[in-house]
């Protein structure tokens, strides 16, 4: 998987949710660019391990994602289940914590589009939430200390987690 950021994020309001600070994909932004050119509007670009199709978020400075690596042996099938954080300037690694282990169960199978890591995180500016479906939730800090995991409320996902978390008021 590979995250490649355009100057302009830096400069964007934060997209605190998967579709943005509404949820509505909608920006508030102003002056973004119209036409697209790999060579100039690239400001950094670096590879990120194992499979996620989480929505990057972006929260003040940080870029908070989830990505899902296979364990090197084969038996039994585990993925590690992990939460990233970038620097949204550089896109140096900040931290890269595995949160939960994804022992696969005899027969257990996923989509070929999907990914154990494609639920959107959330952040309400403190801490971050990442959700792996069955295999749980978990509130972060913003520095990636763990505050609280559920991994009780299992489930069968049939083709594999695809719900992002959203704050209810």
């Amino acid at each position: 998987l590979v995250l490649v950021v355009a100057a302009c994020i830096a400069r964007a309001e934060d997209w605190t949710q998967f579709r943005g600070p509404t949820g509505q994909g909608l920006s508030q932004a102003t002056g973004l660019p119209v036409e697209w050119d790999l060579a100039r509007d690239v400001q950094w670009k670096v590879s990120v391990p194992g499979k996620g199709w989480s929505s990057p978020i972006v929260h003040d400075g940080r870029i908070f994602l989830t990505t899902a690596v296979p364990a090197a042996e084969d038996a039994p099938p585990r993925q590690s289940l992990r939460a990233l954080c970038l620097d949204a300037n550089t896109g140096q690694t900040r931290w890269d914590v595995e949160v939960f282990v994804k022992r696969m169960m005899p027969g257990e199978t996923i989509n070929s589009k999907n990914s154990f890591a494609s639920p959107t995180p959330i952040t309400d500016g403190q801490r971050v939430f990442v959700h792996f479906g069955p295999d749980g939730t978990a509130c972060l800090d913003r520095d990636g200390k763990r505050i609280w995991v559920n991994d009780r409320l299992r489930y069968n996902s049939v083709h594999g987690a695809g719900g992002s978390p959203v704050f209810s008021g």
